[in-house]
């Protein structure tokens, strides 16, 4: 038994004529005769009884009209949800995103496509291992991760470079670091070092390595500005935060270090959500080349 068989079924049982079901459903007379055919075939009974040119139920076709028009009705109540969800889907677009310049301009990227267009914008942080398996599932249609190279064995996904991340270094005024003219990271290592935002683990490992030093995570300035003024360690962070100037620390540029990330945007290939195309020109022209934090 077909659904199709079943929508035959209803449309002759209503009109009581083979020729105006036929009309009404688009087809020829011949193939809906035939699929009745078939269905009574299977059932084992007659559907309808012939009078004239036209044609009526049969007591078997009243009970099996009942049954015929409820599943009709709740099939297609089914397929009008998912096509619904899938409308809806198709109006969201998901965008994934690893902390960094990009959480600070998200707000104004939202805003600003939002404006533009119907597609409704949908945030959500995650790490880099988490945004890479979402975009390749589909669960993300966009995400701004760390640009590495073994982002380039996926080709399944379009890479689009943006900008790149630089970090800073703050130290108690009086520490000797701050007569050294761009300080290389090997002479941190004479300190804690307390970073103000999440790196990425290989510049963590990086900086551990280099500077032979143990990294601490710290949330928040008012600690930051505790720990520099009792000389507790040093403070990193990256460009697009900054402490409040005091007489009691020196900021110093690592601009010139290894310890900077590239920020790239990836979409899979074969993702055509409508506006997609247009929410990553707006992300282009809005964080590609970056190099000014406000």
């Amino acid at each position: 038994m077909e659904f199709k068989q079943l929508k035959y079924f209803i449309e002759v049982a209503k009109r009581e004529h083979l020729s105006e079901a036929a009309l009404e459903l688009n087809i020829a007379q011949s193939a809906i005769s035939r699929q009745i055919s078939q269905l009574e075939e299977e059932l084992n009974t007659k559907l309808f009884r012939r009078e004239g040119r036209n044609i009526y139920l049969t007591e078997a076709g009243q009970r099996f009209m009942t049954q015929a028009t409820k599943i009709v009705e709740q099939t297609e109540q089914t397929l009008n949800m998912f096509r619904h969800e899938q409308e809806a889907e198709a109006k969201r677009i998901k965008i994934g995103y690893v902390e960094s310049y990009v959480s600070q301009l998200l707000t104004l990227l939202i805003q600003k496509f939002e404006k533009e267009h119907t597609t409704t914008l949908l945030p959500m942080r995650q790490s880099n291992k988490t945004l890479l398996k979402s975009t390749l599932n589909r669960d993300l249609d966009v995400a701004f991760v760390d640009l590495t190279s073994s982002l380039k064995k996926y080709n399944e996904i379009e890479i689009i470079p943006l900008f790149e991340d630089n970090y800073q270094l703050y130290v108690p005024k009086q520490d000797p670091l701050t007569a050294t003219v761009n300080p290389p990271l090997k002479q941190l290592n004479t300190q804690p070092i307390f970073l103000m935002a999440d790196l990425p683990q290989p510049l963590i490992h990086l900086l551990e390595n280099t500077a032979k030093c143990t990294t601490y995570r710290i949330s928040t300035e008012r600690l930051a500005n505790y720990l520099l003024r009792h000389h507790r360690g040093y403070v990193i962070t990256p460009q697009y935060i900054a402490l409040p100037e005091s007489e009691q620390f020196v900021r110093l540029s690592l601009a010139h270090t290894e310890l900077k990330r590239t920020l790239s945007a990836i979409v899979r290939k074969d993702n055509h959500k409508p506006e997609l195309t247009a929410l990553l020109k707006e992300i282009t022209t809005l964080l590609s080349h970056t190099s000014v934090y406000h």
